[in-house]
């Protein structure tokens, strides 16, 4: 007897992504996602008008709350249109649609609750990441391995999938609304004892400037990693 495929939801959070979001929209394998739901962080742009006109549902935060506040409120909704995997990509062509098999795969085996996309085993400076950036992401992830133990090969990834039974499990609410939202399920991950698993993705760049600024990136990083720390340290790891 075949297995029944789970309802699969892809999360799109997209901020002023005019001209790359339907393109990300239109990539995606229709036969493996169920349902696109795009997350508009109040962009002044054109990005809803041209997801709706690509297919996928809409749903418009209440002023620019950070993508991490995006993804939790994709979330909220996919659990609510009844899906039980879910797959995050970036709206601005960052992540390759093509590849969402790729998680799946992972989780539909049974091997994990969550996966995160693996950037840097694949010669990422030959693709565009900044070398500064690679060294970073090197640095952050070691450090977030070393803290919530769990088997994270890139902490800073926002390719993802996760089970709805995970997202019921975890804290959602203590979860960062910006940037470290990876990190912050990571631990919770590690608290809850729920199997994190990486997949090699490639990754492209240029297809928009850098709205990251590096010196309050890194602040905001090590505040993210203490916090991170502070509740794995507090709150421990669940039996």
């Amino acid at each position: 007897m075949t297995p029944r495929k789970p309802r699969i939801i892809a999360i799109i959070p997209a901020f002023d992504e005019e001209g790359r979001v339907g393109k990300v929209i239109r990539g995606i394998p229709r036969d493996v996602v169920d349902e696109i739901l795009v997350v508009d962080d109040h962009s002044s742009d054109s990005t809803a008008k041209e997801s709706l006109r690509a297919g996928a549902s809409v749903f418009s935060q209440n002023g620019p709350r950070g993508v991490g506040a995006a993804i939790k409120l994709g979330y909220r909704e996919g659990v609510r249109r009844g899906g039980e995997i879910f797959v995050v990509l970036a709206g601005d062509m960052q992540h390759d649609p093509a590849e969402i098999p790729k998680p799946l795969k992972v989780m539909q085996d049974g091997h994990a609750d969550y996966v995160t996309g693996n950037r840097l085993g694949n010669s990422p400076v030959t693709q565009g990441m900044p070398p500064f950036r690679y060294v970073g992401n090197v640095l952050l992830t070691f450090l977030t391995r070393l803290i919530t133990r769990t088997d994270a090969r890139d902490s800073q990834c926002g390719f993802t999938a996760i089970r709805r039974a995970a997202i019921e499990k975890v804290d959602i609410g203590w979860i960062s609304d910006t940037w470290g939202i990876t990190n912050g399920l990571l631990a919770e991950c590690g608290r809850n004892r729920l199997r994190v698993k990486s997949v090699p993705v490639s990754t492209h760049y240029g297809a928009r400037g850098p709205y990251i600024r590096l010196p309050a990136y890194i602040a905001w990083m090590i505040f993210i990693l203490a916090r991170v720390f502070f509740r794995i340290s507090t709150k421990g790891r669940k039996e």
